[in-house]
């Protein structure tokens, strides 16, 4: 498996994804190791999900907040909940060095 985590795998049910030890995965700007936000949220399988550099908790929380406040009927929710997008990237989230919020 070279490049990023196919986001069609957060669609499996019991199913385990296990990538840890792949160092070609990366995100689009292939700086940074992200898995697909629907892989972190919903495949429980996920070996990496209790990584913070493959699934921040912040990312998970805040998409969370995103369809719980109705994001999708915000003015501006550029980048929000994307696939392989930081959350540090998201309109109106600010991050720090660490990529904490």
């Amino acid at each position: 498996l070279t490049g990023s985590i196919p986001s069609i795998l957060g669609a499996l049910v019991n199913a385990a994804v296990l990538v840890q030890g792949n160092t070609m995965i990366t995100d689009q700007h292939n700086s940074d190791k992200i898995s697909p936000l629907s892989v972190c949220s919903n495949v429980p399988g996920f070996d990496l999900f209790h990584d913070p550099s493959w699934c921040p908790p912040e990312r998970n929380l805040l998409r969370k907040f995103y369809y719980e406040a109705k994001g999708q009927e915000w003015t501006n929710s550029t980048g929000w909940v994307g696939e392989f997008n930081s959350h540090c990237e998201w309109h109106g989230v600010e991050c720090n060095e660490e990529g904490l919020v």
